[in-house]
Parts: structure tokens; sequence; C-alpha cells
């Protein structure tokens, strides 16, 4: 018989039990749409994070600043008592003798103080930056300039100031040539920056004050270098772990050592959110494995019911000339079609629940961010190919049961 023949029967088979067909595939379906959703919301998770991290710079920047607290080989930790401190003098270092390091920015940490202009004031956050901070940040002015080196030698009282500060202090009016005050000491815009957007990684940006790393050395910490780190852009993602290692060779040429430093890169937390999904998918794994079984045993189970049923049937076709491999074809066909059938739809279900989970979770629990759906076409065919595997193997034992009928039996049976 031929495999078309036998793939119309096992349709027309389908066809007439509608109900008993969607009941057997109902673990197929199941398992399959776990595993498609499961899998659509951890890629969704990676995406996301990708793109929070292109806000910020992308995925090819990396974190370099003195750590507080150091880890013994045994993993207990100890105070980091050193007295190293990164030093702006570094910069020119690392880019001398680290090829795979794109730009750096120095910047010291941020501070809160009340910033006003005309008694229009809030409590806000200011850092100290480097020229390269646009670069390195994805975050360029939209007006005006952006601080200079000229400004960090003079150490001039310049500022440059988010978008939503344009709005809020300065009442949408463009602020360049203006001042205003961080705490006691007045400061002159000179640019506006692009507006980042709230959430994510880029929250509070667009309320943020820019101002020269040596001003704020000199007016509000006093120590020179203290609480300074390093933003970091290798020249590729694929890059950044020699990027990461020629640095530490270049601080540990000038400081003695490089533990006194931490290091933090893009690709740690994306491996950390892959461990988390990982784990999730293995728990879900073992749930959508134990709906996969239950499937392939209620596809056998019908199978074997249908071989009773068309026994008659089965004594008919090989009395006028069907042979053994013609009955073992139709069953293991019909088996494969019910469970593949199981799988496309599985897939579908799974597909709708990673896009209804995505938009569910942009609506009520990250309004600030889209979290984006990603249906893995590397998933769906491998639920396809588990689902075909399935209605082989769950196929074999009533489809040989049906093979080996003798006809003249198979004729008498009622």
């Amino acid at each position: 018989m031929q495999i078309t023949q036998s793939l119309g029967i096992g349709l027309a088979a389908l066809r007439r039990n509608k109900l008993r067909s969607l009941l057997t595939m109902l673990g197929i379906i199941i398992g399959i749409s776990a595993v498609i959703g499961m899998v659509s919301v951890g890629g969704g998770a990676k995406l996301l994070v990708l793109a929070e991290f292109q806000r910020i710079g992308g995925a090819n920047l990396f974190v370099v600043f003195r750590t507080r607290w150091l880890q013994r080989e045994d993993g207990t930790w100890y105070r980091n008592r050193g007295i190293e401190q990164l030093e702006y003098e570094d910069i020119d270092a690392i880019l001398e003798t680290c090829p795979t390091v794109r730009s750096i920015a120095a910047e010291i940490d941020l501070m809160q103080l009340p910033i006003s202009h005309k008694g229009e004031g809030r409590l806000l956050l200011f850092e100290g930056i480097t020229p390269l901070y646009p670069e390195v940040h994805n975050w360029h002015v939209q007006s005006g300039r952006f601080i200079q080196q000229e400004d960090l030698d003079r150490v001039d009282s310049v500022c440059v100031v988010g978008s939503k500060i344009q709005s809020d202090l300065f009442g949408g009016a463009n602020p360049v040539g203006q001042e205003l005050k961080i705490g006691t000491h007045r400061f002159a815009v000179i640019g506006v920056m692009q507006e980042k957007g709230d959430g994510g990684f880029a929250q509070g940006m667009d309320e943020r004050i820019l101002i020269p790393f040596t001003t704020m050395e000199k007016r509000f910490i006093g120590n020179r270098n203290w609480g300074l780190e390093f933003m970091i852009k290798a020249e590729s993602f694929e890059k950044v772990e020699q990027a990461v290692a020629e640095v530490k060779i270049a601080l540990r040429r000038r400081h003695g050592s490089e533990k006194h430093f931490q290091f933090f890169t893009a690709k740690e937390m994306l491996k950390q959110v892959g461990n988390v999904s990982r784990i999730l998918q293995i728990l879900l794994g073992g749930v959508a494995s134990i709906a996969l079984f239950v499937g392939g045993i209620g596809i056998m189970n019908i199978m074997l019911v249908s071989v009773t049923e068309r026994t008659r049937e089965i004594g008919l076709r090989k009395a006028v000339g069907a042979q053994r491999r013609d009955i073992l074809q139709q069953f293991l066909i019909e088996a494969v079609v019910l469970s593949v059938s199981g799988g496309l739809i599985g897939i579908l279900i799974g597909g709708g629940i990673g896009l209804g989970t995505a938009w569910a979770v942009t609506t009520f629990l990250i309004k600030e961010m889209t979290w984006p759906a990603s249906v893995s076409i590397q998933a769906a065919l491998w639920a396809f190919c588990v689902s075909a595997i399935i209605g082989i193997f769950f196929g074999v034992y009533p489809a040989r049961k049906a093979s080996r009928l003798m006809p003249t039996e198979a004729l008498r049976h009622e």
C-alpha cells in the first residue's frame, strides 16, 4: 500500500472519531505546549536583558571598581583593607596595552543632593564623568554640547542634564546657558541628554546630572580617585572575556594585583539568566516528560482499541492481497498522524502561551519595559520530531499486532 493511501486512511480515522482523537492527543498537547511556552518565555527573558544592556551601552560593556570584600579560595569573604584605588591615569595605560578595549569612561559613584533652579528644587542624583561617557553608554546630547577634556582640566562648574530635568526644573525650556545649584554650588548647564525612558537598567537616567569628575572630586568629595570606577567597552560581545583579561594584566602592572578590584560583565548576567531559565526548563521538562509518556500510552491504548474494532477490515484486506508490511505501515502511520497532530496543536498553544505571557508581564508587572516575545523555531522543530518519535515508539506494538492477524481468524471476528 502506498504511504499516501495510508496517510489518507489515518486522517479519515481521526475525522471519524474527533473527540476520542482529541482526548488521546491531550497528553502530547500538554507536554509539547509546556515545553514551547517555557522556551519562549526563557528566550524572551534573555532578549530583554540584551535589550536593556543595549540601552545603557551594549552587551560588550563591563565594569571595573574597587571591591569592599575579597573572597578566599575556600569561599569565605574578608574586607578589602588594601589602599589601592582605581586612578584616572589607569585609563591611558589600559588604552595603550589592551588592544580589544574600544573605549573607557571613568565615573564617580552617584551622589544625591538638593538640585534647584529659581526656587524650584528636587532631591536628585548626579555623578562625575569623563568625555567618553556618551560613547560608552550609547547616550548622547540632544542639545548643547557634552563635557570635554578642557572642562576636566580647568575643573569647570558645568553640567549636562537629563531630559526630565529640563521639563521639571526648567518648564520644558532649553536650559543650555542657564544655571542650577547642586547643593550650594552653582553650575552652568551646557547640554541636555537624549531621553532614555524609565524602567530597566536605564531607570532614573533622565533625572540624572553629569558633571566633570575632577569638579566632583574637588567640590563634593575632597579625596582624589575616591569611588572611581571604569565603564569599559570591548570591541565586541565575543571579545569581552579577552578584554577583561587584558585589563587585569594592565591593573596588575600598575597596582601590584588586580584582586583589589571587581569585574562585572554583561555576559555574567546573561549567564545567570540562562542558568535560571535552564533550571525552570528542567523542572518543566520533567512535568512535560510525564505528560508525553501518558500521551504515548494513550496513543498505544487507542490504537489497540482501533485494531480490535477493525479486525474484520484487516482480515478482508489481507484476503484480497494486502501484505503484512501494508497493515503494519497503515497502523503505524495512523499512530504517527495522531501524535504529530497533537504535537502541532501543542506548538500552536505553546507559542500562544509564550506570546500571552510576554503580553501579561509587560501589561501588569513591568509596565515600563516591553518583554519581547520569542517563539523558538528550533524548539518547535524539536517538539515536532519528539511527537513523531512518540507516535512511532508507542504505535509499533499495535501495528505489529494488527499485521500478524491471520485472515481467516480476522474474518470470523465479531
